[in-house]
């Protein structure tokens, strides 16, 4: 049998012109068949070995828009360059970095910042980040005040409570004297002007006169005239034996003891200092030298 028979037999023309067009058709199937073929192994492998990021997770790290420097010493230096940056990444980067609480007021939460300054004092620093700002500080005798907390809030933004971020484990709380009127008032503030214990307030300024009066006791009179809670956190035998006139109060108070405390909130828009709470705390264990071996 001939190839043409076999031709034949499949139902096929053996003319030269049905053949040619016959090998053309099977040799474009067989490309389209390859191309095809090509174009999946392509696309496969891609699909197959880039891992998919996980679910929520951004595709790209987004851009940190603020850079913060911090010069510590006697005199904290800040320097900040922000371009429309969150309000509260700033705040948390101070707060790192500080190593205290910085806290933003509810309207300044969602705001964005964009400022550039440089080495400026860290409360001239923060008066150009809001509207208002707030500092809680620890003062002890002999001592850097110690920051607390650090408040950053809006105009339209409450003001802190005080007990925001000062907080007292108990409170002690002495009332001397009848507060009601009697015809013996005036004799009795006489005597109290002549008494081993007198403490006076004008102005954020105290004078102090104290006759070997308990220590315990000035704090507790101090702490009422100023109208603050008073934290006596242990039994102190000291005696007070001091006349201080005219002095700010915080300068007043810290001189009387080394273990006294007295938390204050400064406000630096207006410039005012007010006192938060006062306690006396026990005396800092001195830490004993080896003895050298003979």
């Amino acid at each position: 049998m001939s190839h043409q028979n076999a031709f034949a037999v499949g139902g096929w023309s053996t003319g030269p012109s049905s053949r040619s067009l016959y090998l053309r058709g099977v040799l474009f199937a067989l490309l389209i068949s390859i191309a095809g073929g090509f174009l999946r192994v392509d696309a496969n492998p891609q699909a197959q070995n880039s891992p998919a990021p996980p679910q929520g997770a951004s595709r790209t790290t987004p851009k940190k828009r603020h850079k913060l420097r911090i010069t510590k010493g006697e005199i904290i230096g800040i320097s900040l360059k922000a371009e429309k940056a969150k309000m509260s990444e700033i705040a948390a980067d101070l707060s790192k970095r500080l190593g205290t609480k910085v806290i933003l007021g509810s309207n300044m939460a969602k705001e964005t910042l964009t400022v550039e300054f440089y080495d400026l004092p860290l409360e001239a620093a923060l008066r150009l980040l809001v509207h208002r700002v707030y500092i809680d500080y620890e003062i002890k005798g002999n001592a850097q005040p110690v920051m607390l907390g650090i408040f950053l809030l809006a105009r339209e933004d409450p003001d802190p409570a005080a007990n925001a971020v000062v907080q007292g484990s108990s409170q002690a709380m002495m009332i001397e004297g009848n507060t009601e009127d009697t015809e013996d008032t005036a004799e009795k503030e006489e005597e109290a002007d002549n008494g081993p214990l007198q403490v006076e307030l004008e102005d954020n300024q105290l004078t102090i006169k104290s006759k070997k009066q308990p220590l315990i006791a000035v704090v507790l009179t101090i702490a009422e005239l100023l109208g603050v809670p008073a934290e006596i956190k242990y039994e102190s035998i000291e005696m007070v034996d001091t006349e201080i006139k005219d002095i700010p109060f915080e300068d007043a108070i810290t001189r009387l003891s080394p273990n006294i405390r007295l938390y204050v909130r400064a406000d630096l828009t207006s410039s005012k200092r007010t006192p938060l709470r006062l306690a006396l705390v026990p005396p800092v264990a001195k830490v004993s030298e080896p003895v050298a071996s003979q």
